[in-house]
Formats: C-alpha cells, sequence, structure tokens
C-alpha cells in the first residue's frame, strides 16, 4: 500500500470515528429529552407516515380502510420489532399535519392556533381533499378539560365541501370520549335530517392522524356558520369585516352597556335587520368567557346570547338584534300570538330532536337560532343543533338526568342552566300540537328504524376502527367504566331507545 493510501485510509477512519461519536452525542441528546425507541418506529406510505404506538408492551400500527401492511415502508427501528396490524374499514381518515409537527401547544392552550395541512381520503384511499390550513385549534369546553381524547376544530385556507359535508372552511372533529358506542352524535343528526330541521348538520366518521399519530375514531362535522352549505341566510358579515379590515387597533373600541356588548364601528350595510346567527349559552359560562367573545347581550327574562355572525357588531347592530329578541321573548313567554316573530315549526322540530333523545344540553348550551334580513324573512328561526354525547342515557354522575330512565317529558328544563323557552313553549297547545304531528310522522318512523336495523348498521360500520379506537384511548375508557364500540353498549342503547318510545307514544 502506498503512502497516499494509507494516508487517505488513516483520514477515512478518522471521520468515520468522528461521525460515530456524533451519532452516539446526539443519541445520548435523544435519550436525554425522553425519546425512546418508539420515536423511530414508522410506517410510511406516499407522502405520510403512521406512527408506532405502544400499550402495555406492545407495538401496534392503526391503519386505514384502504392501506394493508403489504402497502407501507417501515422505519428501519420498526423492522426489528414485531408489530400489531390493525386495520380500519368502512370509513374515511383524514391527515393533519401541523407546522411544527407537533401538538404540545395546542394540548398546552386550547386557543392556540397553528397552521398546517390537511389531506382527506375516502375509505377507499381515494384522495376527497388536500389543502392548506389556516389553523388547527382545540375546542369544547367540559369535552377539552375532562377527556384525554380531545376534540378540535380546523379551518381551512379555502372553502371546500370535505367529503361532501357542504362548502365552509370551519369544520370539527368531535371526539365522542364520553360515549361508548360513539354514535349518539350521528343519532342525533340523522334525526335532525328526518324531521326537517332547517339546515340540519351532518357529519362522517373518520379516522383521524395528527402528525402521524393515530388519534382515534372521531365525528367529522362542518361547523354552525352562516354559508351557502351552512346556515344559508344574508351574510352581512361579508361587508361588515371590509369595514373592521380598514380599521387600526385602536379605531376598534367596545360598545357595551350592562347588558350587551358591541363595537363603536360604522354599519357594514345598510340593511342591519339580518342576518344574524346566535347561540344560547348559560349564564355562568357566559359571565365567564366574556372577555373571550366579541358580541353578546341578555335579554329582559335573563336568557343570556352570543352573537356569533356577524364577527363584530356594530352598536346599531347589537342594539338591533338583542331588541329582536326581547320581542320575540315576548312572544314565547305570552304564547298568544305564537307565530308572528316567532317561526313555530323550526322551534317544534328543534325542541323535538332534544326531547326525543333527552339531550342534557337541549336547552342549555350551544343552541343555535338565526335571523335571516326582513327582505327575506323576518321571523327567529331556531337552527340545527349542536353536541348530543350527554344524550339517549349517557350522562355523567353530576348532571341532574344521572339518575332518570327512559321516562319522562323533560321540556328541556331539567338542568339548573336551562333556558326557559320551552318550558313555557310545552304549555303551549298551538306549539304541542305541531309537536306531536312531527313525532307521529317524521321522529318515530326514524327512530323505530333504529331499533329494527339503524343500530345494527352503526355497529358494524364502525366496529374495526372502534376496535382500533378503543386500545388507542384504553386507559382512559376503563377510568370510565366501559369500551368504546363494545357490544353491550349498543344493546343498553336499544334499550333506553326502546322504552322511551314506549313512554312517548302513551305522552
Amino acid at each position: 500500500m502506498t503512502k497516499k493510501k494509507v494516508r487517505y485510509a488513516i483520514l477515512t477512519g478518522v471521520i468515520l470515528s468522528c461521525f460515530l461519536l456524533v451519532v452516539l452525542i446526539c443519541m445520548k441528546d435523544i435519550h436525554s429529552k425522553g425519546m425512546d425507541v418508539t420515536d423511530f418506529m414508522y410506517a410510511s406510505f406516499g407522502k405520510h407516515k403512521i406512527n408506532v404506538f405502544e400499550s402495555e408492551g406492545e407495538f401496534y400500527f392503526f391503519l386505514p380502510s384502504f392501506l394493508g401492511k403489504e402497502d407501507l415502508k417501515l422505519s428501519h427501528e420498526a423492522k426489528k420489532h414485531e408489530v400489531n396490524y390493525l386495520k380500519s374499514e368502512n370509513i374515511a381518515s383524514v391527515f393533519v399535519t401541523t407546522r411544527s409537527n407537533s401538538l404540545d401547544a395546542i394540548l398546552a392552550d386550547k386557543d392556540y392556533k397553528e397552521t398546517g395541512k390537511i389531506t382527506v381520503f375516502d375509505k377507499d384511499g381515494n384522495v376527497d381533499a388536500s389543502l392548506g390550513l389556516e389553523y388547527v385549534k382545540g375546542r369544547g369546553n367540559y369535552s377539552w378539560n375532562n377527556w384525554d381524547k380531545k376534540p378540535f376544530k380546523i379551518k381551512l385556507e379555502k372553502s371546500a365541501s370535505v367529503l361532501g359535508l357542504g362548502y365552509g372552511q370551519d369544520y370539527a372533529f368531535i371526539s365522542n370520549a364520553s360515549d361508548a358506542t360513539l354514535i349518539r352524535n350521528a343519532i342525533a343528526r340523522d334525526l335532525e335530517e328526518a324531521v326537517e330541521v332547517p339546515f340540519a348538520g351532518d357529519g362522517r366518521f373518520v379516522d383521524l392522524y395528527i402528525n402521524g399519530d393515530y388519534m382515534g375514531n372521531y365525528y367529522l362535522c362542518p361547523s354552525i356558520e352562516i354559508g351557502t352549505g351552512r346556515v344559508n341566510i344574508t351574510d352581512i358579515d361579508i361587508s361588515q369585516s371590509k369595514v373592521v379590515s380598514k380599521l387600526n387597533g385602536e379605531a376598534l373600541s367596545p360598545y357595551e352597556t350592562p347588558l350587551l356588548k358591541g363595537w363603536n364601528i360604522p354599519d357594514g350595510t345598510s340593511d342591519i335587520t339580518g342576518g344574524y346567527l346566535v347561540e344560547r349559552e348559560f349564564g355562568d359560562r357566559y359571565e365567564l368567557e366574556y372577555q373571550y367573545f366579541k358580541n353578546g347581550f341578555i335579554t329582559s327574562s335573563g336568557e343570556h346570547y352570543i352573537v356569533v355572525s356577524p364577527q363584530y357588531c356594530s352598536k346599531n347592530e347589537i342594539n338591533y338584534i338583542s331588541q329582536f329578541f326581547d320581542e320575540a321573548e315576548k312572544e314565547i313567554l305570552g304564547s298568544e300570538s305564537l307565530g308572528t316573530i316567532v317561526d313555530v315549526d323550526s322551534f317544534a322540530k328543534r325542541y323535538l330532536v332534544e326531547e326525543v333523545i333527552k339531550n342534557y344540553d337541549g336547552g342549555v348550551s350551544s343552541c343555535y337560532y338565526y335571523k335571516d334580513s326582513d327582505s327575506v324573512d323576518g321571523k327567529l328561526y331556531a337552527g340545527p343543533g349542536w353536541d348530543f354525547d350527554m344524550s339517549l342515557g349517557n350522562y355523567l354522575e353530576w348532571m341532574e338526568y344521572y339518575n332518570e330512565d327512559a321516562t319522562g317529558i323533560t321540556r328541556l328544563y331539567l338542568s339548573e342552566h336551562s333556558s326557559i323557552y320551552y318550558k313555557e313553549l310545552a304549555q303551549n297547545e298551538v306549539f304541542i300540537n305541531v309537536v306531536r304531528e312531527y313525532y307521529r310522522d317524521k321522529a318515530l318512523p326514524f327512530m323505530e328504524y333504529l331499533l329494527e336495523e339503524g343500530i345494527d348498521a352503526y355497529e358494524e360500520e364502525l366496529k374495526a376502527s372502534a376496535t382500533m379506537d378503543s386500545i388507542r384511548w384504553k386507559d382512559m375508557y376503563m377510568e370510565n367504566g366501559y369500551v368504546s364500540g363494545g357490544h353491550k353498549e349498543y344493546e343498553d342503547l336499544k334499550e333506553f331507545i326502546r322504552e322511551r318510545i314506549e313512554f312517548l307514544n302513551k305522552e
């Protein structure tokens, strides 16, 4: 060997030794940060990856319905271990990637927003949507603060109809963490559709992956917002937003009285009669979150409302909509000329859905109302519902419904935070006759369908995904005494529905 080759060999050896030293230092640093072998175990397909999940010493890959083991490219570390492969069936899958490639900041603060990307596959693996995200963030109140399986909200960079749910930018991933069957939200929304609640929402079960981590079985829903694919009424927020965008921070000052909150800004439109999207909130939470929402008002009888749209109400607009609600409230509580301001049909349908499923949040929170421009229709409508997981016999120990069976007419007034509206409306003969008609012709046939085949169809659709979900969130479910998607839970749900129907038919 020549001297030149010897020097080259020595140099190569030195470089290799330095490289190995750097690797060892990095590995030491990795372990000092709490990383372990699972951080290097993943499978990839295309531009996406799925991280391994470890539970009680077992490794799992949770796969969407369109992938098999043979479709994956395993990381070097994953090849060295025995891994269980579980595959979903029948439902779509959603892959979200955050800008930081981490959920830490979002999980630490529900209101923290982070940009990212989203890819949606249908059950057969066809790309349904691939878009940028204006943000992904946490959502919910009790569900966010009390369950490990968190709900999320996303805003797309541009409007899209994801999985056929109607064009819009805002979507929610409902975790159904408190519902062992995972299907109560879906049942309620299907009941809304059967009863023909105006702008009734729809949803899709999906397997959700964020930054490669399998998050579980979720129910993807379009958020309740004004838009052609959502609550399709006049959108004065379009012109109002243009006004706000021209103002600097100092010019955007709040307009407040003891009973309302709006903004000292010019009207965005000459017609301030609509449309408005308003959410009922119970008093304690209204006061707690007052500093965070932009518009709100309290009616003469003490009902609390947050104006969702327009985002910024001018002084004239917040005064108008609060006074309009006061007039509607007089009609509801007086009950003599019901139907002049209040749309009886929509209120009857909204009440019927909540009453049939005995929804704890019915008339309490997440209760939406809307009003279009007077040039279109000047009445107040009860809008689509939201949050139905605490219904149909599924209640927590601290709830007033907890020890109650499937009987009883609630009038949406069993909670200490309930609205007074439906208690009064349920005693109005005109109103209750409309409710009975929709129950007989629309709601009852749907509930009978659930008993005959609907619940079984839900269970079969979700069986594979629910199995993966039950392993992913095993500890959380065990703490609450059930397994998600367990057959007994579906049978218990059927029994509650059967008893509920028998009772309501007599009433």
